[in-house]
């Protein structure tokens, strides 16, 4: 394939379970604006418009899935369910499933030092790759690609009862007698239509976590997300 080697396309359409017949949409699916840029001063050849495209798709295709097998829940607990599986940070811990990293085709510009790709490219990545499979194969195809990625997490269940973050985490610090999360909009990017928001969370002066999402209340429970889990993991309170 050209513009990525021939072995990393091959295994990573062995790990989809998907083979395309028409090869540049794979590529383009893993061409992030930052790489196009600083080879070409062009940004607009890139996943940006595959990502839109199965971001669609994945929201098009849990809903079925969860109308299908939670017939007795109302809109509400549907939407919540919805959030739980399609968001950054699942879609980042699909994007390391399936080893996305090593294809992806990223500039230097968009690289965290020390800390590689960020979550949110990555996310983006396993949204275009969906998009590429529905215009390859179209949404029967993308809708068994999709159920087979999300399938470790449809199989927790953890996604079920829904989840606020942001609740989660003043109770966390609450009970830990700490200062309450504070919110900052760290910014926008995108056209009106397509407006992804960038937000962070700080805790006793420190940021803990950060997240976008469509609107700035996603973004915010993207980043109590991102900041419960490091405190979860490590132990270690903001503020220490």
């Amino acid at each position: 394939m050209a513009g990525i080697s021939n072995n990393k396309g091959e295994e990573l359409c062995a790990t989809l379970g998907y083979n395309f017949r028409d090869a540049s949409l794979l590529i383009r699916a893993l061409t992030h604006s930052s790489f196009s840029y600083e080879r070409s001063g062009d940004s607009r050849v890139s996943n940006e418009i595959l990502e839109f495209l199965g971001d669609a798709v994945l929201n098009l295709a849990v809903a079925a899935y969860l109308v299908r097998h939670f017939p007795d829940r109302d809109e509400g607990d549907l939407s919540k369910m919805r959030a739980e599986l399609v968001n950054e940070r699942t879609l980042a811990r699909i994007a390391g499933r399936i080893g996305l990293e090593a294809s992806l085709r990223i500039g230097k510009s968009a690289r965290v030092v020390q800390e590689g790709i960020p979550p949110s490219i990555l996310a983006d990545g396993v949204e275009a790759l969906v998009g590429a499979v529905f215009q390859d194969g179209g949404y029967a195809a993308a809708t068994e690609i999709v159920l087979r990625l999300l399938e470790p997490f449809l199989r927790e269940g953890t996604f079920v009862q829904g989840t606020d973050y942001k609740t989660q985490l003043q109770e966390y610090t609450q009970k830990r007698d700490r200062s309450l999360p504070e919110y900052r909009l760290e910014g926008a990017r995108g056209p009106e239509h397509l407006r992804v928001f960038e937000s962070s969370v700080w805790i006793g002066g420190k940021r803990m976590g950060s997240g976008t999402g469509r609107s700035v209340k996603a973004s915010e429970q993207e980043a109590a997300r991102w900041a419960l889990e490091r405190l979860r993991e490590t132990g270690n309170p903001a503020g220490d």
